[in-house]
């Protein structure tokens, strides 16, 4: 991912966390000297493809949708008969987007998130305190929840106060300034009539891994297993229950061969995934990915500091390459 740079795109890594780089992001967007310097010298605006852009949520709709449409066309379920979901969740993103499938219409009885060993989420709910004092992001199989201040959580605390956008940006406030919020037990009773969670340990995920390739065939990545370990503790099988596959296990080889316990690991990582390729049926490895990472071989990429400053040069540096091109 890191590699890649054709056309208008360009990846760069960060030696931070998520965290880190979602708060950046939103800071760029608020600072109005830096969005009109931007519009002005290069006629762009700043949007962003992950779940801060409301966008990033409508394709997600869609696929809770299209599960529940599957599952009447494959005689699982008939039409208006519930179903639950679970979603591997950190950002609250994927999460949210279940939450409006259910309003639109899509029977979702509880949208269950699914925390590794960070469990903000979790606590939250079980709770009702967003704690962040003395609190580190702890590193896991499942990066991409690796995330302690979960932003769409803003949406939804929204939409479950009918609207209250002063509560909303009181809490906010008060999470920036004091890293914790308390909110009031009706509206946690009523944030616990769409919402379920729990989490899972790093063990038990590799474990689900194993256990599922073993009786199905079928790999799951990291995030998938946390899901699975979550809605097999939390679901009472009373209605079917969907688990939000959210990426492909080639992009975790390191924690996926320790969960099938395969020895002699390559080093390389295009080697990993040869090996996986080679071991598992069920999902297939990408193929065309293999062709682009062996065709286009190992390019090297930007490694920014976690530092505000640098990612702002970074991000006007790509525009003023494309502005050039252009021109």
């Amino acid at each position: 991912m890191t590699s890649y740079r054709e056309g208008n795109a360009r990846a760069i890594s960060v030696l931070s966390d998520f965290d880190f780089c979602q708060r950046s992001i939103k800071r760029m967007f608020g600072e109005c000297g830096l969005t009109g310097h931007l519009a002005v010298e290069y006629s762009t605006v700043l949007s962003t493809a992950n779940s801060i852009n409301w966008a990033r949520l409508l394709p997600q709709v869609v696929y809770h949708s299209s599960a529940y449409l599957d599952l009447i066309r494959d005689g699982v379920i008939k039409f208006g008969e519930p179903i639950d979901v679970c979603v591997p969740s950190g950002n609250f993103g994927n999460a949210m987007s279940a939450v409006y499938a259910k309003r639109m219409g899509i029977p979702i009885r509880k949208v269950i998130c699914a925390s590794n060993h960070n469990r903000i989420i979790t606590d939250f709910i079980t709770t009702g305190e967003y704690d962040l004092r003395g609190r580190p992001l702890m590193l896991s199989h499942s990066p991409a929840i690796d995330i302690l201040k979960s932003s769409n959580l803003e949406r939804f605390i929204y939409h479950v106060s009918n609207g209250d956008g002063r509560l909303v940006k009181e809490l906010f406030t008060r999470l920036d300034r004091q890293q914790h919020f308390q909110v009031p037990e009706p509206l946690l009773g009523r944030m616990r009539q769409d919402v379920a969670a729990g989490w899972c340990s790093e063990d038990d995920c590799l474990a689900a891994i194993q256990s599922v390739h073993t009786q199905a065939g079928y790999l799951m990545d990291t995030h998938t297993a946390v899901a699975k370990v979550v809605a097999d503790r939390l679901q009472d099988g009373s209605c079917p229950v969907v688990l939000c596959s959210t990426a492909h296990y080639g992009k975790f080889a390191p924690a996926v061969f320790k969960a099938l316990q395969i020895q002699n690991v390559p080093e390389d990582p295009l080697e990993q995934l040869k090996e996986l390729g080679s071991t598992v049926s069920r999902p297939e490895i990408h193929r065309d990915m293999m062709q682009c990472l062996e065709t286009s071989g190992r390019r090297t990429h930007t490694v920014c500091q976690a530092e505000y400053s640098v990612l702002v040069e970074e991000v006007e540096s790509m525009m003023h390459d494309s502005f050039l091109k252009v021109m």
